[in-house]
């Protein structure tokens, strides 16, 4: 009798203090938030095994940077020669997960249409800390700049691009490197030379932060707070940081034309819609792409899984955008 109440009472308290460690610190749930984006929703498109043949793929290549976790993958067409329109990808995960890996498929059919497309890691919170990711993000621009005639990039007819909260981070970069005033808020620099990025792909983004704390569902709502926490370092980030981090507040009308995309289902599709809104309020070109429910049902991360027809059209919808783009501005 004695034995099992030591093993109750150890185990209650073992319980309790990972209630309590849960309470006070954004740490257990961050790290089984990225356990759960271990699986990757990402599937082929029809003829991929032909489609892979024609992309040369570089992966694990490690770029300068002063945080961990800095590897790129580099995809190129392997039957033509540069310099190509080059994709800066950044993964998504809630702040806290996530991996280049998860791009694998949709890179290799981007770069089987002609485009160098560069997929990159970074220090993921709660290991790092808001502005990390994005100081980030400037060293593997910078890298990649200094990179370009090796792997064949043209650096400008740059494209950033990101997914969730990927999307978030690339947002906030491009408002940064067009705009002086956020770059100064932010007390970051520019990295890319001006008119260079001359495209913006956003996909299934959070970019109005405080609707974090908003959220209906309580679970969602609690897993969602807890990254936030873990990658804005505060308790208190809804209050420290809506504002700076919800970019339709601060973008300006020389954002680069933007194709903004997300599902219907699970995702952030109001916010998409607010963004592309404000942009197109300061006279930025914007194509959205919103999926209705009677076409089916379209989830977070939807544009990854290309053996369905849905994320087969947004695709397609992607790939002219960017053509007709690319040729505007050449």
């Amino acid at each position: 009798m004695r034995t099992r109440r030591r093993v109750f009472g150890a185990v209650a308290a073992f319980l309790a203090a990972l209630v309590l460690f849960t309470v006070l610190t954004p740490y257990p749930a961050s790290y089984l938030t990225r356990l759960l984006f271990m699986n990757s929703p990402a599937t082929a498109p029809p003829g991929y095994h032909l489609m892979h043949q024609t992309v040369m793929s570089r992966l694990d290549i490690t770029y300068p940077s002063a945080s961990g976790d800095n590897t790129a993958d580099i995809y190129t067409p392997a039957l033509e020669s540069g310099p190509w329109p080059t994709v800066l990808w950044v993964h998504g995960g809630a702040y806290v997960g996530g991996d280049k890996s998860d791009l694998r498929m949709y890179a290799t059919a981007l770069a089987s249409r002609g485009y160098a497309v560069v997929a990159m890691n970074y220090r993921r919170a709660p290991e790092a800390r808001y502005p990390g990711p994005l100081l980030q993000i400037g060293e593997a621009l910078r890298w990649m700049a200094d990179e370009a005639d090796t792997y064949g990039m043209d650096m400008n007819q740059l494209i950033l691009a990101g997914d969730s909260a990927g999307a978030h981070m690339v947002a906030q970069i491009v408002t940064m490197e067009t705009s002086a005033d956020y770059a100064a808020a932010l007390g970051l620099e520019p990295v890319t030379a001006p008119g260079s990025i001359k495209a913006v792909l956003l996909f299934c983004g959070p970019y109005d932060v405080g609707q974090v704390a908003e959220i209906d569902h309580p679970l969602l709502r609690f897993f969602m707070g807890r990254a936030a926490w873990a990658y804005f370092g505060s308790k208190n980030w809804a209050e420290a940081y809506t504002d700076e981090a919800t970019v339709p507040h601060h973008v300006t009308a020389d954002f680069p034309p933007a194709f903004i995309s997300d599902g219907n289902t699970g995702s952030f599709e109001p916010q998409a819609r607010a963004l592309a809104a404000a942009l197109e309020a300061k006279g930025v070109t914007v194509e959205t792409h919103f999926i209705p429910l009677s076409a089916g049902m379209a989830g977070h991360e939807y544009q990854f899984v290309l053996d369905d027809p849905l994320a087969q059209e947004a695709f397609e919808k992607t790939v002219a955008f960017l053509e007709a783009t690319l040729q505007t501005s050449n």
